[in-house]
């Protein structure tokens, strides 16, 4: 028996979630879409309140803490080896403007809480039950400001309705296993590949849900647990969460899957002619969910109704500000969509680079560099749709760094939270999130990258990084990996490291200068 059964009301807590950063939660991606879909952007200069239900380990809040400083966070979870970890990981880099909570859902309305711009839940909602829905459907009434903006996000229909089957199999075949929910978890994948291997009535009509398990021995066995041993679990159809969120006084306004919004991107006619000609809003998605096969939503909402006139509409699109999430290199101006490779104007793609190559930009000032007539409007619809595909990343303000020569002998890493932030991801050997409060976006470091900026910032050269940084990682004991083993001859582990170390100096430094997150010292 679960220890925790007394008060886990069905939920796993024997053992942690992963612990993730989901960057559709952050103000400016949340304000991204607003503005999109033609309602008003939540102000974010002078302060804001933002609150995560089901935060987990925190890892989202933290990360949005550092990248706005003037906001308020606050993370509310059930489960308080959760809470625990949450709040340590905040006090670890010196966090002040986050919060933790270790509430249920239907002990949150009595909290001593202020009112809120942006309230968020991730894939929260097809994990409990019909009381915690309430719970929050009250909490979201009584709580949300005028204007403010909801993130839901959940397993939908009809994409699961062939795997749906999948989790009563596991939930089954778990509780025949002994020891804690993850091992738990663990078996029954392997037992439910077993059966699936068999290929047999369910399985043979199914060929997709054999695909789907035969992934499942591969996640993380903590993963597995949540996902699939909770007692509750739902899908939904967008339909029905839509009218679950009209009784906060909740209007649908779009996706923070960002491509969702695109229906060129996703369907080729005559299947996206077919969604648009349907009269209601939640018609057309209905019929986009059915013929795009989506298993999981993000839906966002605001409070009240979210169209604005034309030109105000047209104002808060030219202040969306957006920056270059990774290399130069994958700026591109072919990509692979659902519907097929598609190509974006290259003239377009010139000023759009010029405007963040160096920092973060303002739709209205790419527009302003823009051809004049047809070619604004063109280029501002490339803008949103290179967001939608992961070119460009919604940020909360243009800025651009003090120029400065790129390939200077030391680094500097700058705040007292990025610094700490280095020095947690060298010495556990983990990947860390660093924060950019002057654009709001956050850049993934991983262990070995955390290592070659620490050696940069204490004076190692260039030439000789690569050898220094795997020296280090050696007399700790860490090998490197290729295709996800250890690599055991030395010159392709050499070789292997340099790729790496130069890979970082050329692309991934730059990135973090164009953030603000170093500097050339």
């Amino acid at each position: 028996m679960n220890a925790g059964a007394e008060w886990s009301q069905g939920y796993v807590t024997d053992v942690s979630y992963t612990n993730s950063y989901f960057r559709e939660l952050s103000p400016a991606w949340l304000n991204h879409v607003a503005a999109m879909q033609g309602a008003r952007p939540r102000p974010l200069a002078d302060g804001f309140t933002h609150i995560d239900l089901g935060c987990g380990l925190g890892q989202t809040s933290v990360v949005l803490a550092g990248c706005y400083p003037q906001g308020r966070f606050y993370g509310v979870d059930f489960n308080p080896a959760h809470i625990d970890s949450a709040q340590h990981a905040a006090a670890q880099i010196g966090l002040s403007n986050v919060t933790f909570i270790e509430h249920a859902f239907e002990e949150l309305l009595d909290a001593d809480l202020p009112q809120f711009d942006f309230i968020t839940l991730h894939g929260i909602w097809s994990w409990i039950g019909e009381g915690a829905r309430q719970a929050v459907q009250r909490f979201i009434y009584k709580r949300l400001k005028p204007g403010g903006i909801v993130y839901n996000s959940y397993n939908c229909l009809p994409g699961w309705a062939g795997d749906a089957p999948i989790r009563r199999l596991l939930l089954e075949l778990g509780a025949l296993h002994h020891g804690d929910s993850a091992a738990r978890a663990e078996q029954a994948a392997k037992d439910a590949l077993e059966l699936a291997n068999l290929k047999q009535g369910y399985f043979r009509a199914q060929p997709a849900a054999v695909e789907q398990i035969a992934k499942l021995p591969k996640r993380q066995a903590n993963y597995l647990a949540h996902e699939y041993l909770n007692a509750a679990w739902t899908t939904f159809y967008s339909v029905d969460v839509a009218d679950e969120m009209a009784a906060a006084k909740l209007t649908y306004l779009g996706s923070a899957s960002l491509m969702d919004n695109f229906l060129e991107l996703l369907l080729a006619d005559p299947a996206g002619q077919h969604v648009r000609k349907q009269p209601t809003e939640r018609l057309r998605q209905l019929a986009q969910d059915f013929l795009t096969g989506q298993r999981f939503r993000r839906d966002v909402f605001v409070r009240g109704h979210p169209r604005l006139a034309r030109g105000e509409t047209a104002r808060n699109l030219r202040d969306l500000c957006f920056a270059l999430p990774g290399s130069l290199d994958d700026f591109t101006a072919k990509t692979k969509v659902p519907r097929g490779e598609i190509s974006f104007d290259p003239k377009a793609m010139d000023v759009i680079r010029a405007a963040v190559v160096q920092g973060s930009a303002s739709l209205g000032e790419m527009t302003d560099a823009a051809p004049k007539g047809r070619g604004a409007v063109d280029l501002e619809r490339t803008v949103l749709m290179l967001a939608a595909v992961g070119r460009l990343a919604p940020a909360s303000a243009p800025f651009k760094p003090p120029r400065t020569a790129q390939q200077a002998a030391k680094v500097r890493v700058l705040g007292d939270i990025n610094r700490k932030l280095v020095a947690i991801g060298r010495q556990t050997m983990t990947r860390q999130y660093l924060v950019s409060p002057q654009t709001g976006v956050s850049i993934l470091l991983d262990s070995v990258e955390a290592v070659a900026l620490s050696r940069l910032e204490e004076g190692m050269p260039h030439a000789k990084l690569s050898t220094a940084v795997d020296e280090e990682l050696r007399s700790r004991g860490v090998r490197i990996n290729k295709d996800g083993a250890p690599i055991d001859d030395p010159k392709e582990a050499q070789a292997r490291m340099e790729e790496i170390v130069g890979r970082f100096l050329s692309q991934q430094l730059a990135t973090l200068i164009r953030f603000g997150i170093a500097k050339p010292a």
